[in-house]
């Protein structure tokens, strides 16, 4: 019987095959569906719903790998005996240890999708772009831009409309994720303002460092900061208090970063997979 990596999850009917010995399959229900025609090596488990429990316990043998994110950072009720927990942030990982002080805890390089987030050359129309989605205002951030934002920035907000007032120095709209890219582009800096006990690791990070853009992140957020965040490279953190001033200091010196450079040599999805490489194989020489 041929061993292979498989990906599994519940959405839309789709099948993909990475590799000769990777598979990506979307699945109705686990209810009925015997696993069992594939002997997994290696199981990703994103969130730790219920519904996957019966596939963890089915294979004994398989690496394990957790990664909640956010609210669900950490492996959640009906199983536990995971060999690889990953997460976003330093904060993570120390209170994952505390829990769980005999498990594999590691931070993880969370990418792009490469083939989707790069730069395009396009005129540079706003001067800041703002990812994020009005249908969780509250936890992106959009009070705080919207109320605070300096009326001589022009600001792109990407995203379903929220319920705060669009000040006149903002274009909102939202876009399909192949347009994100694109989009991106038309702007000199991006912001990430996200509400920082909730979320972690916004995608729109390397996303928006993939598309060549620096970015300046509000402090407090929960990411890997010393990975992302090379102040003069990828772009800075800042507080409340002077985050709109660090956003001029790094639109007055744009041209200094080089955050597709630094993106390319450390935080691509080829980094991300080495690094989970290395990691199931030290797992795997522990168990020999």
């Amino acid at each position: 019987m041929r061993k292979i990596t498989v990906k599994y999850g519940i959405g839309g009917k789709r099948d993909h095959w990475f590799d000769f010995n990777f598979a990506e399959r979307w699945l109705p229900t686990f209810a009925n569906y015997d696993s069992n025609l594939i002997v997994p090596n290696v199981i990703f488990c994103r969130g730790g719903f219920p519904e996957y429990h019966a596939v963890l316990d089915r294979f004994p043998n398989a690496v394990k790998i957790y990664y909640g994110a956010g609210r669900r950072f950490l492996p959640q009720i009906g199983y536990f005996d995971y060999d690889i927990i990953l997460q976003d942030s330093q904060e993570q990982v120390a209170v994952c240890k505390q829990k769980y002080p005999y498990k594999e805890v590691s931070l993880y390089i969370k990418p792009a999708a490469d083939n989707i987030f790069y730069p395009h050359d396009v005129e540079k129309r706003y001067d800041v772009c703002f990812p994020a989605n009005g249908s969780q205002a509250q936890l992106k951030g959009h009070a705080f831009v919207y109320g605070t934002a300096p009326s001589d920035l022009k600001i792109l907000n990407l995203g379903n409309k929220s319920k705060f007032k669009v000040p006149n120095n903002v274009t909102s709209y939202r876009v399909l994720r192949p347009k994100m890219a694109e989009n991106i582009s038309l702007c000199k800096v991006g912001i990430v303002t996200v509400q920082s006990n909730v979320d972690s690791c916004p995608r729109v990070i390397p996303e928006m460092l993939a598309c060549g853009i620096p970015i300046v992140v509000l402090e407090g957020a929960r990411f890997w900061v010393d990975k992302y965040i090379k102040s003069g490279i990828t772009g800075e953190i800042a507080s409340k208090e002077i985050f709109w001033d660090t956003v001029r200091h790094v639109l007055e010196n744009v041209d200094r970063y080089s955050p597709r450079d630094y993106y390319l040599k450390n935080l691509s999805l080829e980094h991300a997979s080495s690094f989970l490489r290395e990691k199931v194989a030290q797992v795997l020489t522990n168990k020999k």
